[in-house]
């Protein structure tokens, strides 16, 4: 019995499964705290949990920070002397790879890398650390070729320049600062979480930035990190889901053709039932196997010297393969197994010899039961050998999505790429994110918003925005006439206003060197906020710290999604220069600038999340929470 063409398990779908949406080709995997003890419960909507008292984490972060405070060392900064002889190697290798292209393009990219002002700057014996900062930022952009390693190291070793001049020329002073940032540390580490915790995590991870620029007590870095760890992006589908997505009907007609006791069985066989995804418990990596339930029947004519057998038969079965989310993509388990219950019956024994008939009659009621066993075991291994090579198929052609090249932009921009995991449970699968760079903080938990038992709910912690444009947005200076470009950079068409913009009065902002920009989910309102350190425009300008917020609450309506602003956008100043003629002056430049960002409507029309998906996975969004520094969007 032969099973061709339509397949058993592409009536599935696997190629639009929705681990094929999901599943993200980066590498690495989540590590947990190895300080916590791994308790392998799962409960509903949750990956497994940690367990440990908030109390003894504390405790233990208290005497880590003790420690800490005694073992700060002069000879652990970043040495100007040998960061800027490994900076210097690897700018002459890229200089002769770039100069080995024979062609215009290598004069080029040294403009474009600022070279000469590089050069002049590693030749002052105090260089300016704000200039190099914009060199280096200057190399995170999405433009083809900053991927490669070559242009990578080269940004590695400027940024560790940039940490040796700031905190390495002058160790006294720099050991002093991070003395004093212990007690903030141990205050922030020792309070209670309250909301999105926003403000506590600022505090802490702007000391771990500072302890792993200095070289400075690693080890508390990586017992502080750990406890800010947990996935900060998250994916969970509902069993329910899964089924109602992804269960499809079998119905196949195929040629049956067959030896059986030396009897030559040909004929047609008919195969109709369901195969369903079904998710299996695994608090290590997501599984799931496939079912198919089905009922086969044929009718045949089977041929022995002579003789003719008008036979018809029926069984049912039973068959199941599981498959593994993995590092490599999607990997079948191999353990396909099948069940079969095969009876048949003689409709009619022809031969010209009626001796013969009854001859043959009573053969085949002896054999029957030893021909039944032989067509059973034989049906079973075909089903088998076609689900399994059927499987393979379909799983080679979702990995070959699943696992293309990824989009270089992190190497261009010069990010950490995200770490992943998954598990399952008998109700629910999950795929997990943890974008975290090697001093910033992810989520310090798993999202506390209740998880639908139906449908498809995606959790996104503020961390992972935050940990994505810090380290690309942070001291770098926008100015309006890059504004197109930036846009365009990133596959989005300029608007006019934006085009008008970068051509008109010139204007700058620098971004504050930590968390530059914020996004706070908290109360159900979404709140932006962008933090500058000075601000020029034309003859004016204001070198103070500035505050500029904006608060929205998201609308859900027939499957899309509009953020409706809360109240005015706020600018504050930070410090002496609140008031006065300039910052009064200032302060509405900004306005006016932010005003027609942060629109009371901030979409031009609602946006439809679903528009991105395949259009064979019939969902809409249905509702989006947001609270405690998490934003859940439900989809059914």
């Amino acid at each position: 019995m032969e099973f061709k063409n339509d397949s058993l398990v592409s009536h599935w779908g696997i190629r639009a499964a929705l681990v094929v949406v999901l599943w993200h080709a980066s590498a690495g995997l989540f590590s947990s705290p190895a300080s916590l003890r791994l308790n392998s419960s799962i409960v509903l909507g949750q990956e497994p949990v940690f367990t440990g008292h908030s109390d003894t984490i504390k405790s233990g972060l208290d005497q880590s920070i003790t420690s800490a405070r005694g073992s700060l060392r002069a000879d652990q900064l970043p040495d100007p002397v040998i960061t800027k002889l490994e900076l210097q190697a690897s700018l002459s290798r890229l200089h002769g790879f770039l100069s080995s292209a024979n062609d215009n393009r290598s004069e080029g990219w040294l403009n474009f890398l600022r070279w000469e002002e590089l050069q002049q700057e590693l030749s002052k014996e105090a260089p300016q650390p704000e200039v190099l900062v914009q060199i280096e930022r200057n190399m995170r952009q999405n433009y083809r070729g900053l991927e490669m390693r070559i242009f990578s190291e080269v940004r590695l070793r400027l940024r560790e320049y940039i940490h040796a001049v700031r905190f390495g020329m002058q160790p006294n002073e720099t050991l002093q600062s991070l003395e004093k940032r212990f007690d903030k540390l141990a205050v922030a580490v020792g309070s209670d979480a309250t909301g999105s915790d926003l403000e506590r995590q600022r505090e802490i991870g702007f000391v771990l930035s500072l302890l792993d620029q200095t070289g400075q007590s690693k080890d508390l870095v990586q017992a502080v990190r750990s406890t800010f760890s947990r996935p900060n992006v998250r994916v969970l589908v509902s069993e329910e889901f899964i089924h109602r997505q992804f269960s499809r009907p079998v119905s196949q007609v195929n040629p049956v053709n067959e030896n059986i006791l030396g009897t030559q069985i040909c004929g047609t066989g008919y195969l109709s039932g369901t195969v369903t995804p079904c998710l299996i418990q695994n608090s290590h990596q997501a599984a799931l196997s496939l079912l198919l339930s089905a009922s086969f029947s044929s009718r045949n004519v089977g041929t022995n010297r002579g003789v003719r057998l008008q036979t018809r038969g029926n069984a049912n079965i039973d068959a199941a393969e599981s498959l593994s989310l993995t590092d490599n993509g999607l990997v079948t388990n191999n353990d396909t197994t099948v069940n079969a219950s095969l009876s048949s019956d003689i409709m009619s024994i022809e031969h010209r010899s009626r001796i013969v008939r009854k001859i043959a009659s009573r053969k085949a009621d002896d054999q029957k039961p030893l021909a039944e066993s032989i067509g059973r075991a034989k049906l079973a291994k075909k089903v088998q050998v076609q689900f399994h090579e059927q499987l393979m198929e379909q799983v080679s052609e979702a990995n070959s999505r699943i696992l293309t090249p990824e989009r270089p932009i992190f190497g261009r921009l010069g990010l950490e790429k995200p770490q992943r995991t998954s598990w399952s449970t008998n109700d629910f699968l999950s795929i997990l994110w943890r974008q975290q760079g090697p001093a910033q903080l992810a989520a310090p938990s798993s999202c506390p918003l209740v998880v639908p038992t139906q449908g498809l709910a995606i959790q996104v912690h503020q961390s992972s925005i935050i940990n994505l444009l810090d380290p690309i947005i942070s001291g770098r200076i926008l100015q309006s006439a890059d504004l197109d470009d930036l846009a365009s950079q990133f596959g989005m068409e300029p608007s006019q206003a934006l085009r008008e913009e970068a051509g008109g009065e010139p204007w700058a902002i620098t971004m504050a060197g930590f968390h530059p920009v914020e996004v706070e989910f908290d109360n159900q309102l979404v709140v932006f906020r962008i933090r500058t350190t000075k601000l020029d425009r034309g003859d004016a300008g204001l070198d103070q710290s500035a505050s500029v917020e904006a608060s929205y609450k998201p609308v859900v309506e027939n499957g899309t999604i509009q953020m409706l602003r809360v109240g005015d956008v706020k600018i504050e100043f930070v410090g002496k220069a609140q008031s006065g003629l300039r910052a009064v002056t200032l302060r509405s430049f900004l306005k006016k600038k932010f005003d027609s960002v942060f629109k009371e409507v901030l979409f031009d029309k609602p946006l439809r999340p679903t528009d991105r998906l395949p259009p064979n996975l019939l969902m809409q969004l249905v509702d989006v929470q947001v609270d405690d520094g998490w934003l859940q969007a439900s989809l059914k």
